[in-house]
């Protein structure tokens, strides 16, 4: 009786970046949040960075050449939050679809040297392997040029942000969207309250 032939384990996802084209090494992808007491709502917030590569041994000229770094971020954003009780772990957003809406206010914004808003894309969430991932895809033009960006990447979530208050009143606030009890409180060197998950 032959034995099934075992599958080949997956390949690990890769981060990347690109600037029509051209490669970017991610460098950093966090994901943040803080709640919108007024909403009420878990407002989520990214900050990624990325780095050019350019191959080795090659003099290449500079004025033909994308941005030397790439760092975009989203904040502030409506369309990107969680109501109450809709969270219990934070990759629990897996699957969230945002769509850049409007070109003259856009919902990320790139740095490149110059602040730019990406529009005509957008960006969607997914979990692989216990980790959440960001896959988004726009356009710019700036100093540079138009572009399109693309960019595939694992976030590190890091905290959810409350302000200037102490852990109890903190605890109130974050209540009205988290459950506080699945967080560990800490104080950043700013005197920020903030929350962490509890692995």
């Amino acid at each position: 009786m032959n034995s099934p032939t075992a599958c080949p384990p997956p390949l690990p996802a890769v981060a990347s970046c690109s600037w029509n084209g051209h490669p970017y090494r991610v460098t950093a992808a966090e994901l943040g949040a803080y709640v919108d007491a007024q909403l009420p709502a878990l407002l989520w917030d990214f900050d990624i960075h990325a780095e050019r590569i350019d191959p080795d041994g090659v003099l290449l000229d500079e004025d033909d050449l994308p941005p030397g770094e790439l760092h975009l971020r989203i904040h502030d954003c409506p369309a990107f939050s969680s109501g109450p009780g809709e969270v219990l772990h934070w990759n629990d957003i897996a699957g969230m679809r945002v769509a850049f809406t409007n070109k003259d206010e856009p919902e990320v914004l790139l740095y490149t040297g110059e602040h730019l808003g990406l529009g005509d894309g957008g960006f969607v969430l997914s979990e692989r392997d216990g980790r959440l991932w960001i896959a988004l895809d726009g356009h710019c033009d700036g100093m540079h040029g138009p572009a399109r960006i693309a960019l595939c990447a694992p976030l590190d979530f890091t905290t959810i942000a409350c302000g200037h208050r102490d852990q109890g009143q903190a605890r109130e606030h974050i209540a009205t969207a988290v459950d506080p009890d699945r967080y560990t409180f800490e104080c950043d060197e700013y005197g920020v309250a903030r929350f962490r998950p509890i692995p």
